[in-house]
């Protein structure tokens, strides 16, 4: 079968999907808050260094999940998801892209720098066909920390890992990072990409290549965006 392969975050849906999750941890307790205002400085400096910057989540991370069960941490992962609304934060151009590759037959995968532990649920509301090759994480003193994160290169290695991707009839990204699952496709849809990064993904890209503009969602009464602005460009 041919695959559709997407990005997740600022693409099929129009924000951070595990920044969101990792604060909403965090606020849960005052100790975690304040345990992640300490880290702070140390997580300022990661942010600055490309190479580093996962593992400034990572702190953050830790903070939110130290002690907790993985039981525990599937039921805050559901009361997340289930309070975040999920479908109503889809892209509407993600959504009608979407349904028109599962309407073709297609097989479709999300390939995302997220967390699978996050990213599985969080699909599965979107629809339970969808495929997810998510970031892995592992425990390290009590708390989840970074292991694999899926980006860039690493993205078509864990595709072929998990047998996806034999064919590939089109790829959805909205960053330079994303060339490497870009490059696999027939067509490659770059979705809300400066005019600079267009032109750098059109020589890595052995197929052809479409442009689109997916708007952001309209934020409901009393919600604060927690998106990227225009022209700034996010990590998976």
């Amino acid at each position: 079968m041919p695959w559709a392969l997407f990005d997740l975050d600022d693409t099929l849906i129009d924000h951070d999907s595990f920044g969101r999750f990792t604060a909403h941890l965090l606020r849960r307790n005052p100790l975690r808050l304040g345990v992640a205002v300490l880290l702070a400085p140390v997580v300022a400096v990661l942010v600055c260094l490309p190479r580093r910057r996962v593992h400034a989540g990572a702190l953050l991370l830790w903070a939110g999940t130290v002690g907790l069960r993985d039981r525990d941490l599937d039921r805050i992962v559901r009361d997340h998801l289930r309070r975040g609304s999920v479908r109503e934060r889809l892209r509407p151009g993600g959504a009608a892209a979407l349904a028109a590759h599962l309407g073709s037959g297609h097989e479709v995968a999300v390939v995302t720098g997220s967390a699978a532990l996050l990213a599985v649920p969080l699909c599965r509301e979107i629809d339970p066909r969808i495929r997810v090759v998510g970031s892995t994480l592992r425990r390290r003193l009590g708390g989840l920390v970074a292991d694999r994160h899926c980006r860039g290169e690493h993205k078509v290695t864990m595709l072929s890992e998990a047998g996806i991707g034999a064919e590939v009839v089109a790829a959805y990204g909205d960053s330079v990072s994303d060339g490497p699952m870009l490059a696999l496709a027939h067509t490659a849809v770059l979705v809300n990409l400066p005019e600079s990064a267009v032109a750098e993904l059109r020589t890595r890209s052995t197929g052809r290549v479409v442009c689109v503009q997916w708007p952001p969602i309209t934020p409901r009464a009393g919600e604060v965006r927690g998106s990227r602005r225009s022209g700034s460009r996010r990590r998976s």
